[in-house]
């Protein structure tokens, strides 16, 4: 059970990390996920690293950075 907490709060925080990272894509006129699978012609090469290389490395280490917590929280209790 509490291993299913832990990966329900990994989804969180990327939720929460990819969210605005959508936002500010959009802003500056990157294509997210959505006009990635609707909009397929109309992609750039800084769409394409964006979606494939920035946002995977943003998600990645916000679980990074949220594991590295846990871990020296669960260390400060021991």
């Amino acid at each position: 059970m509490l291993e299913f907490l832990k990966y329900l709060i990994y989804g969180w925080i990327i939720l929460i990390v990819a969210i605005p990272v959508n936002f500010i894509a959009k802003e500056i006129g990157l294509i997210t996920w959505y006009g990635f699978l609707v909009f397929k012609d109309s992609i750039g090469f800084l769409d394409v690293v964006f979606m494939f290389i920035v946002y995977p490395l943003i998600l990645g280490a916000s679980i990074g950075i949220s594991r590295r917590f846990v871990l020296s929280r669960r260390e400060a209790t021991s």
